[in-house]
């Protein structure tokens, strides 16, 4: 009768503290989290394990020394780990998030994110579909970066990066205009038709357009140049969708000279747009091949090229698509990946309506608490070599 009560009890203590599944990539993000934490570079009480890109092979992760749970952006967490006096806390881009009341229950927060400041000290993560640590880069070597293509050690976990280009070349985003002329549709109709409108015989399409990241990587001036429009191509078999900088060419690049430049698709590819309605996923099968199949057919110092151009994996979840008149902007995701926009406002409000219902001499004891712990990071961040 002792041993049966002493089981229950273990039990209850078992059950009491279970902790949440983790995939195997997570499990090597949280190992790393752990030994971070360990080595006392990490003071904070959070640290958010953002997840902010996932390709074919990797998946990158930001790991953020912080003092809420919380992305100051206010995404929440879909999972929270207690290890000793912390909580790790995972923000991914294929999970729900946690509720507002989840999220502080399960990490016993009781600041308000509406006056929380930037965390301490950070780092990114880049661990392979298989849950092998592959790189981890100390960002605070890269002040002002900027872009995250301005960090080259992340350039062979970026979709489409080819080594050993004199010039590397990345697309930056993909946007995609509608044309003015379809007044009438409503979104969900656009994003029904948007490739190819069988009433009208064509595409809704006006242009596909973006930003072109460009990196000397040599010592010595390079001259890029063509004789035609056709920069660059997204290559699909024997279709393509041809891209053209906005900036005159010649283009000359001093040593080790960066660039980011607008493109735009060339008009008239109508064809290109139906081909992928023949796709049984046609808008993931066009991300994809802008990730894996987009090339550069620009002279490098008189030279003919052909090469692979690498594709910024983070922030690039799926198409923004807008069109000016009526003034419409919306996303297509990606499968699979969560609509961190959803909900973004009544987050807002929920943080906002809590800081307005506390009496002021709690919102002092607050705000100084968060400025005290701001002026904590900025001293660790400063204390860096």
């Amino acid at each position: 009768m002792r041993t049966t009560f002493l089981n229950l009890i273990l039990l209850f203590v078992i059950v009491g503290c279970k902790q949440p599944t983790i995939n195997k990539v997570q499990q090597a993000v949280e190992a790393q989290a752990k030994l971070l934490v360990d080595s006392g570079l990490i003071a904070n009480e959070y640290v958010v394990l953002y997840e902010l890109a996932i390709n074919d092979s990797n998946h990158i992760y930001s790991i953020q020394a912080a003092d809420c749970p919380a992305d100051l952006k206010f995404e929440y967490p879909s999972k929270i780990i207690k290890y000793k006096d912390k909580y790790l806390c995972f923000i991914e881009l294929d999970e729900a998030p946690m509720s507002a009341k989840e999220m502080i229950e399960a990490s016993s927060y009781s600041g308000n994110l509406v006056v929380e400041g930037d965390g301490g000290k950070s780092w990114l993560l880049v661990v392979s579909k298989l849950g092998e640590k592959k790189i981890l880069i100390d960002t605070s070597l890269f002040r002002g970066w900027g872009t995250y293509f301005n960090i080259t050690e992340l350039w062979p976990y970026f979709s489409g990066y080819v080594k050993g280009c004199p010039v590397q070349m990345g697309v930056m985003s993909h946007d995609v205009e509608l044309s003015d002329s379809y007044l009438s549709c409503n979104v969900d109709s656009i994003k029904r038709n948007l490739l190819w409108n069988e009433n009208q015989n064509t595409t809704m399409i006006k242009n596909v357009y973006g930003q072109m990241y460009l990196k000397n990587n040599t010592d010595s001036v390079v001259y890029l140049s063509s004789s035609t429009k056709k920069h660059y191509a997204v290559v699909d078999g024997q279709d393509s969708l041809y891209l053209s900088l906005s900036d005159s060419l010649p283009i000359i690049l001093g040593p080790n000279e960066k660039k980011i430049l607008e493109y735009k698709s060339l008009p008239r590819q109508d064809e290109f747009f139906r081909n992928l309605t023949l796709k049984e996923d046609p808008w993931e099968y066009f991300y994809n091949l802008f990730c894996r199949s987009t090339y550069s057919f620009i002279n490098v110092n008189g030279k003919k090229s052909q090469t692979k151009v690498m594709f910024h994996d983070i922030d690039n979840y799926g198409f923004n698509v807008s069109m000016t008149s009526p003034s419409i902007q919306f996303q297509i995701l990606n499968h699979g990946i969560y609509d961190k926009k959803y909900g973004e406002m009544s987050r807002f409000r929920f943080w906002s309506d809590k800081w307005g219902a506390m009496n002021n001499a709690d919102k002092q004891r607050l705000s100084d608490d968060a400025d005290e712990r701001f002026q904590r990071n900025v001293n660790q961040v400063n204390l860096l070599p």
